[in-house]
Order: C-alpha cells, then sequence, then structure tokens
C-alpha cells in the first residue's frame, strides 16, 4: 500500500470497509469519484496520479 498504510488504515481514513479498499487494489472493484477523491487526499497525489481517467 502506498504511504506505509495498510488497507485496514486507509478504509477508515475514507470510510470504506478494509475488503472494499483490497478490491480497489487488486482490481476486482472500481471506487466511485468520491472514494477516488478521499483516497487521492489520504495519499497527498492527485487524483490522475493514482486512477484511469
Amino acid at each position: 500500500m502506498l504511504a506505509g498504510m495498510t488497507q485496514l488504515q486507509l478504509a477508515d481514513r475514507i470510510g470504506k470497509k478494509e475488503i472494499e479498499v483490497s478490491r480497489f487494489e487488486t482490481g476486482r472493484a472500481q471506487p466511485d469519484a468520491e472514494a477516488k477523491r478521499r483516497i487521492a487526499e489520504v495519499l497527498g497525489k492527485p487524483t490522475f496520479e493514482l486512477f484511469d481517467v
């Protein structure tokens, strides 16, 4: 996980379940626009660097 953060820590910070973050990370699910924004904010990266537009 980016920024030395666990999936559980990221999930807590973005208001999602750990399993959802796991699915995002493995490509089995795509986060919605709000989740993408929150993930980018928590990781301190622009959304376009983390996700295909």
